[in-house]
């Protein structure tokens, strides 16, 4: 939630100068407490209000209202913005309590939370600090291979970020217009004001339609795409600024239920998979400023619904209610991986709203109240403006002691062994080495082993330890071919398939480097290779890059006619089937299924007559916990990070076997290297195998490359 406000609590009608205005608006604080609640229930998993992160979008036009409106009355009398006293009084209001929450969230996942996810923390917490977060979530939210991570318990500060982005841009366009006019000797006039900013209004809400259909993850943390509710509220301020609106109290009532009406609806009836921020926003918006329009009237106070957010509770709410925001995220988030619960339960969920208010009412009286009064300290703008970098330097510190807390945790020079076959005498392994130091780590996670000190790939980082493609990531639009193992070789191998294909790349690098090939990894992150239409799971649509990629794979197979082309690909919904319906695991999994198998099959007969082999390298487990994760959690052992793979995984990925086999093609079923007994272990003697759920880490694959050699039939 955004702040709500730099003004007073509730300030506001933007009355003219010399009339009388009032200098609260209880109908405010209780739309206030209306938002943060609706907010707060959604969060902690309440499905029939799923829709109420709309509270947030209320936030934006109550601010957008309460804010231009001071910024008019400034203009109405002096003539004038300051801008010093602008951002003193933003810094005053919002630094303190949201400084407060970052350095607290901080140490406690670092009390709380594996150690790697509070690394993670650090990272979102100085992105929050710079009002960035919103650029820096929407990066994550769209990279293929962060899409798996847990929320961050900061995620919420991307709609701070958001409004201070906005407040670096409006006061300077205010500011920009009185200056025009100011050469011209005179003010400039409302209807001024409302066509710069009306326009910029529509241009916003035209960028959120658009992009909201191109990408809504993007979109959902895009300043761009938001403006348009932050500006919408600041119409109306500006609207109704320097005159006294006059209208019958059925109108005020009428205009008051409806737009609760709206905002109602919308919490209830949009969910998750309701694709905001665009068109359909305009609902709790418009009822939102609906509202503030209506108690903005000499009648608003006598209309019932303005009574109703009036009462004391909702007043005391709503004074709370930046706090509340603030606090409820970190709390639910930090108590759910903390208890490794997807929902809490009951009893959890009642301590952590109980804490979440307790803690609200304290930072409200002791934090924001005394900054927001101007301690003597901060009475001067500019102290109060130099609560920016002090506010940076608290994070700083707070992350940098907790980096160096958990690089302490984490560091080398431990006395726990890598696991091997030798310390289980008597116990009767496999013949093939590396399936015999599976079956060890499996026995050793068995026996609650302490894990080994000296782990490869260190946890710190593991998610992003991704396998590298140098200048031939065909993500980034080029057709280029890089030659790596031996560049020289006449003989090649050609890697084909998805980030699954990917993660094998250091593994079939190496094979090339050891036995005289060069190796093309011609790999897609997100696009598998199949024949069947890859859709988007953000839009529904086609991936035209993953299928024009695809087309351009096959010719350059062609081209190169290689001696062996290995394929490895992951099972990613939705596709679309023959009939042209969207289908995927949830929606028609049957047709799901049946799409996913004839487009692997004809993808495996479209490349077996453009190379001398074709081999497919499959069942690599999917577990439900990331091993970087399970292994940083404090107090673990090897027993509490071995796993069961996913069984309908296991099932697709077998069956891409079986095809491979009635093709012709090699078989090589990888579940071997990683998993005994129906029991996949986070760690193979002392490596880490995977950097996820499902990929492989870069270490793994090249202890893999000599067993993988013998399996692709290349020893020989």
């Amino acid at each position: 939630m955004p702040a709500g406000s730099s003004a007073s609590s509730g300030t506001a009608d933007p009355a003219p100068s010399g009339a009388p205005r009032r200098t609260f608006r209880g109908d405010i604080q209780g739309m206030r407490a209306l938002a943060v609640l609706l907010v707060i229930v959604s969060h902690a998993g309440f499905r029939s209000v799923a829709g109420g992160y709309v509270g947030v979008d209320v936030f934006f036009v109550i601010s957008g209202f309460l804010i231009t409106g001071l910024l008019m009355r400034e203009i109405a009398t002096s003539g004038r913005i300051s801008l010093l006293t602008f951002y003193a009084r933003r810094a005053r209001r919002i630094l303190p309590a949201a400084v407060l929450v970052l350095v607290v969230t901080v140490v406690a996942s670092v009390l709380l939370l594996p150690l790697v996810r509070a690394v993670d923390v650090f990272k979102d917490a100085w992105w929050a600090a710079c009002f960035g977060a919103n650029i820096h979530f929407a990066a994550v939210g769209t990279d293929y291979f962060a899409q798996d991570q847990p929320t961050s318990p900061l995620q919420h500060y991307w709609s701070l970020s958001v409004e201070e982005q906005y407040y670096v841009v409006w006061p300077l366009l205010l500011l920009a217009l009185v200056g025009l006019w100011a050469l011209r000797r005179r003010r400039p006039s409302r209807r001024t004001f409302a066509v710069a900013l009306g326009l910029a209004v529509a241009a916003s809400f035209a960028w959120s339609v658009y992009s909201t259909w191109a990408s809504p993850t993007a979109a959902y943390f895009s300043t761009a795409a938001r403006a348009w509710e932050l500006g919408l509220g600041s119409l109306a301020a500006v609207v109704l600024s320097g005159r006294e609106w006059r209208a019958p109290r059925w109108l005020a009532e009428t205009l008051v239920w409806v737009g609760l009406g709206a905002i109602a609806v919308a919490a209830v009836g949009f969910d998750a998979t309701t694709k905001v921020p665009g068109w359909i926003v305009a609902v709790p918006v418009v009822g939102a400023v609906l509202v503030l329009v209506a108690g903005s009237t000499p009648a608003g106070e006598r209309t019932v619904g303005f009574r109703l957010l009036s009462l004391p509770p909702a007043r005391v709410v709503g004074d709370w209610s930046y706090s509340l925001y603030l606090w409820h995220f970190p709390l639910l988030r930090i108590a759910e991986e903390h208890f490794d619960e997807r929902r809490l339960s009951h009893l959890h969920l009642a301590v952590v709203l109980v804490l979440v208010f307790v803690l609200s009412g304290l930072g409200y009286r002791f934090v924001e109240e005394p900054f927001r009064r101007r301690t003597r300290l901060f009475a001067r703008p500019l102290n109060a403006v130099a609560l920016y970098p002090v506010g940076l330097v608290l994070v700083l510190v707070a992350t940098t002691g907790g980096r160096a807390y958990v690089d302490d945790q984490l560091g080398l020079g431990g006395h726990h062994a890598a696991i091997s076959t030798q310390e289980f005498t008597g116990q009767r392994f496999s013949k093939d080495p590396q399936v015999a130091l599976v079956e060890a780590s499996v026995l050793a996670a068995q026996k609650h082993r302490p894990v080994p000190s000296d782990l490869s790939p260190s946890p710190l980082g593991l998610n992003k330890d991704t396998a590298s493609l140098g200048d031939c990531d065909y993500r980034d639009g080029t057709t280029k071919l890089c030659a790596k193992g031996d560049p020289d070789a006449d003989r090649t191998i050609v890697l084909v398939g998805d980030s699954h294909a990917r993660a094998w790349s250091p593994s079939i690098e190496r094979i090339g480097e050891t036995y005289g090939y060069a190796t093309y990894s011609l790999v897609y992150s997100g696009c598998p290779a199949t024949q069947a239409v890859q859709l988007s799971g953000d839009t529904g649509r086609e991936l035209k890059d993953c299928t024009r990629f695809k087309d351009w794979t096959l010719d350059a197979i062609r081209d190169l006619h290689p001696d062996l082309v290995v394929v490895a690909s992951a099972a990613l919904a939705p596709l679309r089937a023959d009939d042209g319906a969207l289908v995927g695991y949830r929606n028609d999994r049957p047709k799901f299924l049946l799409t996913l198998a004839d487009g692997f099959r004809k993808e495996l007969e479209a490349i077996a007559p453009l190379t001398d082999r074709v081999a497919v390298v499959a069942n690599t487990p999917e577990i439900p916990r990331q091993p970087g994760i399970c292994l940083t959690a404090g107090h673990v052992d090897l027993g509490d990070c071995v796993f069961r793979p996913n069984r309908i995984r296991s099932r697709i990925q077998r069956d891409y076997l079986t095809q491979a086999r009635e093709v012709g093609a090699v078989a090589v079923n990888a579940s071997k290297w990683f998993c005994a007994d129906g029991w996949c272990p986070s760690v193979v003697g002392k490596t880490i195998t995977l950097r996820d759920k499902e990929h492989i880490t870069p270490e793994y694959a090249e202890q893999l490359a000599a067993p993988l050699a013998t399996a692709l039939g290349l020893t020989r």
